[in-house]
C-alpha cells in the first residue's frame, strides 16, 4: 500500500490538476471533406499553438490545411490520433461527425496515440466500436485520476476483511453511479471546481483517519463505517465523473449507452486497480517487518494529507473570483 501511495504523489507532484483533455472534433461538409476544430485543449486560446504541440495524424492520402481536412473518395479510412500526446494532454479524443448524421469519438492516450479507422464505418456505423471507446473512455478516465485513486487507496487502507471490503466498494459504486446519472442527464448539476475542491478535502480526510488511528489508538469512523464514508464522498465523485463525459457534449439520443458504458469502464479501471493494490499489499506484509512498515506507511499518509490540502487551496484559488 505504501508504495502504491508513494507512486501516486511522485506523479501528482508533476500534475497536480485533474487530468487534461483535449478534444478535436471533425465535422464532414460533404463526402470526404471535413472541418476541423478544437472543442477543448489546454491551449485553446491559440490555436495555431494547439496544432503546432498536439500535431493531428490523419491517413496519408488525406490533405490536412487547418481547419480544412480532404480526404476525397477513400474517406477517412486509415491511421488517425495525435502526435505529442502526453506532452500538451494527458488523453485525447477525436470526435467525427459524419454527412450521414453519425458520430464516432475516439479515445486516445499517450500510450496508445493512434488508431486505425475504417471508410466502412461512415456507412454503417459499428455501435461494438462506439461501447468499447466509451468503456476506454471511463478506465483512461479513473486511471489518469490520481485524486480519485489517492481516495481509494487511503479508503483500503482502513479495511480489515473482503466482506468490508465488497461493502465499501459497492457503497461507493452506487453512490458514484448515482450522482454521474444525475448530473449527466441535467436533474442536478453542481459546479465543476468546488467540487473538485472538495473531492479533494475527502483525500485529506481520509489521510487524517489514518493519523488519528496511528496516535490514539482507537478504530475511526472510516474504520467502523467505512461504507458510509465511500458513499458519502462517492456522491461528489460522481460529480467529478460527469464533468469528464460532459465534455464530450454526446446527443442525447446516445447518452444512455454512453453513460453506462463510461461508468462500466470506471468501475473496470477501478477493480483493476484495487486488485494490483491487494496484491501489493499482500507481498508487503510478507516481505517487510511491521515496525518497519509502521513507520514508512505514516510517512506516506502525511504526505498525501499535505498533497490534498495543496489540492483543496489551489482549486479555491482557481475559482475564485479576481481582488
Amino acid at each position: 500500500m505504501l508504495w502504491v501511495t508513494l507512486c501516486l504523489l511522485c506523479a501528482a507532484s508533476a500534475r497536480a490538476h485533474t487530468p487534461s483533455l483535449s478534444v478535436l472534433a471533425l465535422d464532414e461538409r460533404s463526402p470526404g471533406e471535413f472541418i476541423a476544430s478544437w472543442e477543448r485543449t489546454q491551449v485553446i486560446q491559440d490555436v495555431s499553438a494547439a496544432y503546432d504541440l498536439l500535431k493531428p495524424v490523419f491517413p496519408e492520402h488525406c490533405q490536412f490545411a487547418a481547419p480544412r481536412l480532404d480526404c476525397g473518395e477513400r474517406g477517412l479510412s486509415g491511421r488517425i490520433g495525435f502526435d505529442g500526446l502526453g506532452d500538451l494532454s494527458t488523453a485525447g479524443m477525436i470526435k467525427i461527425q459524419r454527412v450521414d448524421g453519425s458520430t464516432q469519438v475516439l479515445s486516445l492516450t499517450a500510450a496508445q496515440p493512434h488508431v486505425r479507422v475504417s471508410s466502412e464505418a461512415r456507412l454503417e456505423p459499428s455501435a461494438l466500436r462506439g461501447v468499447s471507446s466509451f468503456i476506454w473512455i471511463g478506465i483512461t478516465h479513473i486511471w489518469l485520476g490520481l485524486d480519485h485513486l489517492l481516495f481509494v487507496v487511503g479508503l483500503l487502507w482502513l479495511l480489515d476483511s473482503w466482506r468490508v471490503l465488497i461493502k465499501t466498494v459497492t457503497a461507493f459504486t452506487i453512490a458514484h453511479s448515482l450522482t454521474l446519472g444525475a448530473a449527466t442527464f441535467g436533474l442536478h448539476i453542481l459546479p465543476t471546481a468546488p467540487v473538485e475542491a472538495v473531492i479533494a478535502l475527502s483525500i485529506a480526510f481520509v489521510a487524517v483517519e489514518i493519523a488519528g488511528e496511528a496516535r490514539t489508538k482507537q478504530p475511526s469512523l472510516t474504520r467502523k463505517r467505512p461504507w458510509l464514508v465511500a458513499f458519502a464522498f462517492g456522491l461528489l465523485h460522481g460529480f467529478g465523473f460527469a464533468s469528464a463525459l460532459a465534455e464530450l457534449e454526446i446527443p442525447k439520443a446516445k447518452l444512455p449507452i454512453a453513460l453506462l458504458c463510461f461508468n462500466v469502464g470506471v468501475e473496470i479501471g477501478q477493480l483493476v486497480f484495487i486488485a494490483g493494490l491487494l496484491a501489493l499489499r499482500a507481498a508487503a506484509m510478507r516481505t517487510l517487518e511491521r515496525a518497519s512498515s509502521l513507520r514508512f506507511a505514516m510517512a506516506g499518509c502525511y504526505a498525501m494529507g499535505i498533497l490534498a490540502m495543496y489540492w483543496f487551496f489551489e482549486r479555491i484559488v482557481a475559482f475564485m473570483p479576481d481582488v
